[in-house]
């Protein structure tokens, strides 16, 4: 490429020879123009450009487009090369501050709503990543779209998102709820900076205990009474079978809700009396592997009789079906476990027991298995649960303890067997 040294001035851009390609201005360093091709009868087109460097003579090499020769006044560029320089000079990174701008104007002329954004995150993080996507399209639907869903990314900020969202949460008295919903906000936004959707996330310091107040661990385990108590007025209290048999099946197996509500009559091998709940079901990272085998006691045998008996004409595969369901015909999708806390809250006064939610159920069965009449194995009551053992139990300890498994459910039904069955 030809390249001389001349003033760059009217004249000079207008006569430029066919085989020169750069021209570096005399007076100002750094500044000049580049030639590009012509077409046709066309003159070529002339960028104007300033070259610093940034940091000696190791640093940043920049190349800064001052606008193109004919669209721009000369003698402006000239005085805006003078004032770049000056600022160069005192530190500053010209064209990345430039490069910024033109970020956030793209930003602001194409920003999308919080709704929009949201379609996109569920269907390319969340639907991605997470298990049950369900849970967070009914957060979005319930407390953030009919709050913010209209505000455009350009337009949103902290205080919106704090006072619309997170604070009407908090004081219905659902704290728990309120963090849930932050962390995964935070997580949405930190996807729409990375997509160039925004240039910042506004609540990334947002934290937990200024929101939903820090969370305590549950410690509520009901005692073998008041178990007694929930489980003989439940059906006196218009709950459906479906939810009653499904909080027994809590209680005696000590399998978390989900494990519960989803089970299908596939999963059960009567010969083996063993039901097998798919990795899917289980708690463990998306795409993990680990299944849970739970021993089939006689009265969950009784109950899942009086289940296929009462629900064989819908021709579900689900043990627990839904008959209120929506979005698809009777039958076709479980029982949602959230309906199993919403009917215990319904009917807390009714059963006249301190405050409790369907998980405790599995916190308390394996409490009580730890009674002086069962005293059973910690580590037994651990693969009941399907908690993955700690330390050197994990890596050496590779029992499954099936045979002990069986016994312990055996006498904690029994137990129940007193009362219920």
């Amino acid at each position: 490429m030809s390249t001389i040294r001349m003033l760059l001035s009217d004249s000079t851009l207008n006569n430029v020879p066919a085989q020169i390609k750069r021209i570096n201005d005399t007076k100002l360093s750094g500044f000049h123009a580049r030639i590009g091709k012509a077409s046709g009868n066309s003159k070529p087109r002339i960028a104007l450009y300033l070259n610093y460097r940034l940091g000696g003579a190791k640093g940043k090499q920049r190349n800064y487009l001052l606008g193109y020769f004919g669209e721009r006044d000369l003698k402006e560029v000239r005085k805006e090369v003078e004032s770049l320089k000056g600022r160069i000079a005192a530190g500053e990174d010209v064209y990345e501050i430039k490069q910024l701008s033109i970020k956030q104007q793209f930003i602001e002329d194409h920003s999308p709503t919080v709704e929009l954004l949201f379609s996109e995150f569920l269907e390319r993080y969340i639907k991605v990543n997470r298990k049950d996507p369900l849970e967070v399209e009914r957060m979005f639907e319930k407390d953030v779209l009919p709050a913010i869903g209209g505000v455009k990314l350009k337009d949103i900020t902290r205080r919106d998102i704090l006072s619309k969202v997170l604070d009407p949460i908090t004081d219905r008295g659902a704290g728990t709820q309120a963090n849930k919903t932050l962390s995964i906000l935070k997580q949405m936004f930190d996807f729409a900076v990375e997509r160039d959707l925004m240039q910042g996330n506004p609540i990334s310091t947002a934290k937990k205990k200024n929101v939903g107040g820090i969370e305590k661990p549950r410690t509520r385990a009901l005692e073998f009474e008041e178990l007694i108590q929930v489980f003989e007025r439940l059906p006196k209290l218009g709950v459906s079978t479906q939810v009653i048999y499904a909080l027994k099946f809590i209680a005696l197996t000590g399998c978390r809700p989900i494990e519960v509500t989803g089970a299908q009559w596939q999963e059960f091998d009567f010969d083996k009396m063993i039901w097998t709940i798919p990795a899917e079901r289980v708690k463990q990272n998306k795409g993990g592997e680990r299944i849970h085998k739970v021993p089939i006691t006689q009265n969950m045998i009784i109950m899942l009789d009086e289940l296929r008996a009462s629900f064989s004409y819908l021709g579900s595969k689900y043990v627990f079906p839904s008959t209120t369901c929506t979005t698809s015909a009777v039958g076709e999708q479980p029982i949602d476990r959230h309906s199993l806390s919403r009917a215990v809250n319904r009917k807390q006064k009714e059963l006249g027991v301190p405050k409790f939610v369907p998980h405790d159920l599995r916190r308390t069965m394996a409490t009580r298995l730890g009674d002086d009449d069962i005293g059973a194995d910690p580590i037994v009551v651990e693969k009941i649960l399907n908690h993955q053992l700690q330390g050197m139990q994990k890596v050496y300890n590779l029992q499954e303890y099936m045979e002990k498994r069986s016994k312990l459910l055996y006498k904690w039904s029994t137990k129940f067997n007193k009362h219920f069955f």
